[in-house]
């Protein structure tokens, strides 16, 4: 069975794995029902988590949005 990693806002900030800020991240989240990442997101309580894998193939496919005119 897979292993599903999730991250809070700030995890994601400090891995260095993306060129993110806490802002950037933040205000994604707020749209995150018009700009299709709530399928990724995972509320606990009032904490957020966001799911790596499904936050992955989401930043994936705003750079082929972006590619299209």
């Amino acid at each position: 069975m897979k292993q599903t990693k999730y991250l809070s806002v700030d995890a994601i900030v400090k891995s260095g794995e993306y060129p993110f800020t806490r802002g950037q991240v933040r205000f994604f989240l707020t749209k995150r029902h018009k700009n299709g990442l709530g399928s990724a997101v995972r509320k606990v309580s009032k904490r957020i988590y966001i799911r790596k894998d499904l936050f992955d193939q989401w930043i994936e496919s705003q750079s082929e949005k972006g590619g299209q005119s």
